[in-house]
């Protein structure tokens, strides 16, 4: 096969593989560009699924998670590998000290593929905003924007 596409390439004319090659820079490039401004962003969510703590097994501080935020939830999904996931946990923490009716549980689905698939976490960190009684509000795919979390709080305060 790669016998094949040498041979197309040596047959074409230098200018039209410069074109070639620029084209596909530029696709890209683009598919790049448009990932980059996806990513990070919520997404609301209409027919929330209600979230089963005692499914999840979190666990903070040695203890089982039992409740949810009275003023919301943000549930990460994260990996042993994942480099934004720290960052994402972080600003999430930061939240959590500055409001005390809001709470962050972070679940690594490296050993949890059952969850990953259920909630169908295609890349990490992904994060569920819940509301107090656990409903899925809003999804995050990617490290999230600084004013992101913040402006799905107020949206569930407006509830």
């Amino acid at each position: 096969m790669a016998s094949g596409i040498s041979y197309i390439l040596d047959d074409m004319p230098l200018e039209l593989r410069i074109l070639l090659i620029a084209a596909l820079v530029i696709l890209g490039t683009v598919a790049g560009l448009y990932w980059q401004a996806k990513t990070g962003r919520a997404k609301r969510v209409r027919a929330g699924e209600q979230v089963d703590l005692v499914k999840l097994e979190a666990v903070r501080n040695g203890k089982p998670v039992t409740k949810f935020g009275r003023g919301g939830t943000a549930l990460q999904f994260s990996t042993e590998v994942c480099s934004q996931c720290r960052q994402t946990a972080r600003l999430l923490g930061q939240i959590e000290a500055e409001r005390k009716d809001f709470l962050h549980i972070e679940v690594d689905v490296t050993n949890r593929l059952d969850l990953a698939a259920h909630f169908k976490v295609l890349q990490t960190p992904t994060t569920l905003i819940l509301d107090s009684n656990g409903l899925v509000r809003a999804r995050i795919g990617g490290a999230p924007k600084p004013n992101v979390i913040q402006e799905e709080l107020k949206k569930l305060e407006n509830k």
